[in-house]
């Protein structure tokens, strides 16, 4: 085996610590497709001028003021998560079963006695949101006529000493040389490198891609109603997220075509965890009685944010003798994460007392998220996240029909890509649609609702000067979501 050659452990860490933070986390961490109750769910999540729901606490915290009555309630969900790829002449799928808490909160409602006072109640309210569900599996093979992984490690590695890349580059080219995968382009060179493959190609890759965890909101709400007009409200938002990747990546020769090499395997895993802080502030506004407009700001959220990570890879060879194991470091890194602000415009019609149209419109510029460090500036990766991002214009829309205490709902919502016109995923947008009912008496209600979301994205295997095949995925999402209610 090669020798490894052990550099000081500060050095090193200096030098990797900055490998797992990028312009895709800060993305990862910023775009949303909100949960909430079962009825803002069934109608495309369009709340922000309707209020009287627990999800207004995270949408437009003035609907908070629209409450008469105290209330708790609680949401769980089911969602089936299925990928289904196209990579080069291949399609495969995979799925991923998860259930999880959408919502809860609890309103209470402070009626003011003095009726010459044209502020007629003020509301508080807790509540808890899922705003982002990590949970997915996705699998991509094919036979690569084209390059390798090993191509790409050897142009990491080019312009580093064989002694050095140990300190450099811990986590990827130093794997690959330390498990034979890549070697001197030329004899006697050190600094210079080749795939082992020799440029042969044909062999089967495999890529499983498994993520799983959250973000969640807690919500802190506070709303006032001004003589059954003017409501405004604002929230405290507190973020926990939790995500978990791990990738791992296997490159075959099935057919014996590449000297001397059977198979490699290369494993990444990160993790990320930590908290954010934001604020909601809101109005909604009845300039008649069946019509409702809706403001509200929502501040980027500041987050603080550890990841850790590690690599390692296998290969085989037909010499017992080049046929190892090799593990990186562990790598971590404390960092904070800007999110970009959110503004959200929204109108609503109420139709004979028994029927609701409502429509949001939500605008936020993800070229604005930030990374920030005490000890690293960030500079080429918050120039990536202004040259490759833009503002999103997203669409919500909900309609309701109430017989007797029976409601039927419906809504659509359009959620657009994030990426500028000359990104390969400039056409990553996505569409949800939705339906439900609910049964209502003045002290219970239950309601229940289907949500399918649907998108796609293209995705490298490896990227940078040796990129692999573009893979497209599919990504779908079957949610089934019920909240349980009571007003006291």
């Amino acid at each position: 085996m090669k020798t490894k050659i052990i550099f000081s452990i500060i050095l090193m860490f200096a030098t990797i610590s900055l490998i797992g933070q990028n312009e895709t986390d800060a993305l990862r961490y910023s775009y949303q497709f909100p949960g909430g109750t079962a009825r803002a769910t069934a109608m495309g999540g369009a709340f922000g001028a309707l209020g009287g729901d627990i999800t207004s606490l995270n949408i437009n915290p003035a609907g908070l003021g629209v409450f008469r009555s105290s209330e708790i309630g609680f949401t769980p969900s089911f969602e089936f998560i299925s990928s289904d790829v196209k990579y080069i002449d291949q399609v495969t799928n995979d799925y991923d079963v998860n259930f999880n808490i959408n919502s809860f909160g609890y309103v209470g409602t402070a009626i003011i006695d003095n009726s010459n006072s044209k502020f007629k109640n003020l509301n508080f309210g807790f509540g808890y949101r899922r705003l982002i569900n990590f949970n997915e599996n996705t699998l991509i093979s094919a036979n690569n006529p084209y390059n390798s992984m090993t191509d790409w490690f050897a142009d990491r590695a080019n312009d580093t000493h064989w002694n050095n890349l140990a300190s450099q580059d811990p986590f990827y080219s130093s794997v690959a040389w330390e498990t034979y995968l890549i070697d001197p382009k030329n004899p006697g060179d050190s600094t210079q490198y080749s795939s082992t493959y020799n440029d042969v190609y044909g062999q089967k890759q495999t890529l499983s891609i498994g993520r799983s965890g959250y973000v969640g909101e807690y919500s802190l709400s506070l709303a006032a109603n001004y003589n059954h007009k003017l409501y405004f409200g604002g929230s405290i938002g507190i973020q926990a997220l939790r995500f978990e990747q791990n990738l791992f990546l296997t490159e075959t020769d099935n057919n014996g075509d590449i000297a001397g090499f059977n198979e490699f395997q290369f494993d990444e895993h990160l993790k990320t965890y930590g908290t954010g802080l934001n604020f909601k502030f809101g109005l909604l506004y009845r300039p008649l009685d069946f019509i409702r407009i809706g403001a509200a700001i929502h501040t980027p959220t500041f987050y603080s944010l550890s990841d850790e990570w590690s690599t390692s890879g296998s290969s085989f060879f037909d010499n017992p003798d080049k046929s190892t194991f090799w593990d990186s470091p562990q790598g971590n890194y404390d960092y904070e994460l800007n999110t970009p602000f959110k503004a959200i415009g929204s109108l609503a019609f109420i139709v004979l007392q028994q029927g609701l149209i409502s429509v949001d419109y939500e605008y936020s510029d993800y070229s604005l998220a930030r990374l920030r460090s005490y000890h690293y500036p960030f500079i080429s990766e918050n120039d990536n996240i202004k040259s490759e991002y833009k503002a999103t214009h997203n669409i919500r829309a909900g309609l309701e029909y109430r017989i007797e205490q029976i409601s039927l709902r419906a809504g659509f919502a359009y959620f657009d890509s994030p990426y500028k016109s000359d990104h390969i995923n400039k056409d990553s947008y996505h569409f949800m649609y939705s339906g439900g009912v609910g049964f209502r008496t003045q002290q219970f209600y239950f309601d229940l609702a289907y949500a399918y979301l649907t998108g796609s994205e293209m995705y490298y295997l490896y990227e940078g000067a040796i990129n692999s095949p573009a893979a497209e995925i599919k990504n779908t999402s079957n949610r089934i979501v019920a909240t349980i209610g009571v007003r006291f």
